[in-house]
């Protein structure tokens, strides 16, 4: 991910919104969306990348299923 630093006057700005806004160029056109943190943790106390990559994700998602057929589950409870 990127880090774009700002200028005081626009992190100010920005800092300020009750929620999220719509950031556009000068034309515009919509470029994307912005919401301000309640507090502000530094940058580096920020987890902005995933704890596991794709490929750890799906390798877990495949082991040991132990869950039951949702058929079953409706049929235990008399829900059919």
């Amino acid at each position: 991910m990127e880090q774009i630093t700002l200028d005081p006057i626009l992190s100010e700005k920005l800092g300020q919104l009750p929620g999220y806004a719509v950031l556009c160029d000068s034309k515009g056109f919509a470029i994307g969306f912005f919401k301000p943190f309640t507090d502000r943790p530094r940058v580096e106390d920020l987890q902005l990348e995933p704890p596991l990559s794709i490929e750890e994700t799906e390798a877990l998602r495949k082991k040991g299923r132990t869950g039951r057929p949702l058929e079953d589950i409706l049929r235990d409870l008399g829900i059919e």
